[in-house]
């Protein structure tokens, strides 16, 4: 097999794969979970992104930020979220997985209100009592 031939087979493999790995309070971290630019209201605590290289849409995420009221009212609308019990909603992957981070909920699930999506989702929002920091994960294999 000649360059010429090959070469157009890696590209096109390449660009399958390309986007997958794993990245550790990385800045783009945001964009990759809600698809926007970060707004200047947000801060990103921790975050960690895990993307798999298989062809199918395999990730695993956990974000802790702080926000504005304006944007968490956004994140947990009524339209698509429904509030829960921390112990109900940690009962996704996302929250039970033991791969997951220290940081994330690190306080016994009392010490947090909780929302689950309105559809069938194991994306989950958890915020802190305390000090209002808000914990997003989700998890797809």
């Amino acid at each position: 097999m000649n360059a010429r031939k090959v070469s157009p087979l890696v590209f096109f493999f390449l660009l399958l794969t390309g986007c997958w790995g794993e990245w550790v309070d990385d800045k783009e971290n945001f964009k990759r979970v809600f698809d926007f630019e970060k707004p200047a209201e947000v801060q990103v605590i921790h975050s960690y992104y895990w993307k798999s290289p298989h062809w199918t849409v395999e990730y695993r995420y956990y974000m802790e930020i702080d926000a504005s009221q304006g944007f968490f009212d956004k994140l947990t609308a009524s339209q698509v979220m429904d509030s829960s019990t921390a112990q109900i909603a940690a009962q996704a992957p996302c929250s039970t997985n033991r791969e997951k981070p220290s940081w994330f909920l690190p306080k016994p699930l009392n010490e947090y209100l909780a929302w689950i999506p309105k559809t069938k989702s194991d994306y989950r929002i958890f915020r802190d009592k305390a000090d209002g920091r808000v914990f997003v994960c989700d998890m797809r294999l």
